[in-house]
């Protein structure tokens, strides 16, 4: 008879060497060894699946959608000459002294996940920030210090032009039939934001996906945990994995991962993997990333196409502010604040028509 050796996976070589010497030395190859005890396991999983979840991801992504939104403004210049002041932002007389208005708009897009489907309507969630446009924005003169050296009072600034949001459009990409989409919750504090959109018939209803996992506890996440996050940076349908850092760090059970956001994944989903089961839990929502900004000297667009690139600009420039994401930093919204803010929500979402019940009573 010869020995037999059972080893669990991630056993050190030079271990497996050592009980085979021994084996060799105390037994008649008569004897079996069972090799076990690798130490307590962590909540999550904290390295790569260790086995193929490329069905579930496809799954997955079924439920993962990409929305768009467009805010359409209505813009109203005023010379410094006409001493608009904050407080005549509200009086609708202001409007007829402008001296030059002009319309344009604004654009983005981000992830939704969709977590329920009752009735005729179809309910997503996403962060706040992917779905709320200002309703006004003021700009004003550059004044520079009071001679006095107090600050300016509320109401003494100058104002140079206002924007005003007249209408908003909301889509949700891949979902022919579909009409726009409306938010019927926010919470802006932790950038969480419900939307919900009409089922167009029958058939479309059959075709919807809701996320199907486990409701996930952040709580247990550990340094090192792997995270997936599913999204849509900047367009492209996308799971990627990343680490998780400084667990538990606040209240909502926040943390940080190393994903590599972008515009376009906010919103995005985040599963953990159970050390136990190697099945995937809902852990966070994609949010933020670190960034920084810096003000640049920017060329009137219009007039750039009559200048070569070798030869000096002597074109009218503008001030502009870009932000440029610091990648590898991501601040997820953690799936303990999901939970509380749809339980503050659920009896009046229940009164509209709306069951996301399996998200609170698990």
């Amino acid at each position: 008879m010869h020995a037999r050796y059972y080893l669990l996976p991630g056993l050190n070589r030079l271990v497996v060497l050592f009980l085979v010497l021994v084996a060799g030395i105390t037994t008649a190859c008569k004897t079996k060894y069972v090799i076990t005890g690798l130490g307590e396991q962590a909540y999550y999983q904290t390295g790569y699946p260790l086995h193929d979840t490329s069905r579930d991801i496809a799954t997955i992504f079924q439920s993962v959608k990409r929305v768009s939104i467009v805010g359409y403004y209505n813009t109203f210049i005023f010379g410094e000459e006409s001493r608009i002041m904050d407080n005549d932002v509200d009086l609708p007389e202001t409007y007829s002294k402008a001296d030059a208005r002009f319309s344009y708009t604004q654009s983005k897009a981000g992830t939704a996940i969709v977590i329920s489907k009752t009735g005729d309507s179809l309910v997503l969630i996403t962060n706040d920030h992917v779905v709320s446009f200002p309703d006004t924005l003021v700009f004003y003169y550059d004044q520079g210090e009071q001679q006095t050296g107090n600050r300016r009072q509320e109401g003494e600034r100058i104002v140079e032009r206002i924007s005003i949001r007249a209408s908003q459009i909301n889509m949700i990409f891949n979902m022919p039939g579909f009409g726009p989409f409306e938010v019927i919750a926010q919470d802006k504090t932790n950038d969480i934001a419900l939307i919900a959109v009409k089922i167009p018939d029958e058939e479309s209803k059959q075709r919807i996906n809701i996320l199907n996992v486990g409701v996930g506890d952040p709580e247990k996440l550990n340094w090192g945990s792997f995270v997936f996050v599913f999204g849509y940076p900047k367009g492209y349908k996308m799971v990627s994995g990343a680490i998780v850092s400084d667990p538990d760090r606040d209240r909502q059970a926040g943390f940080i991962i190393d994903g590599q956001f972008n515009e376009g994944v906010s919103g995005g989903l985040i599963l953990a993997i159970r050390a136990e089961t190697g099945e995937m839990e809902w852990v966070g929502m994609a949010r933020a990333a670190s960034a920084s900004s810096k003000v640049v000297l920017v060329p009137v667009e219009k007039n750039v196409e009559d200048y070569a690139f070798h030869q000096s600009y002597t074109g009218d420039v503008y001030l502009d502010v870009i932000t440029q994401i610091e990648y590898g930093i991501t601040i997820p919204v953690s799936m303990k604040a999901i939970r509380n803010f749809i339980r503050r929500e659920d009896r009046r979402l229940r009164d509209e028509g709306y069951n996301l019940g399996w998200l609170i009573d698990r």
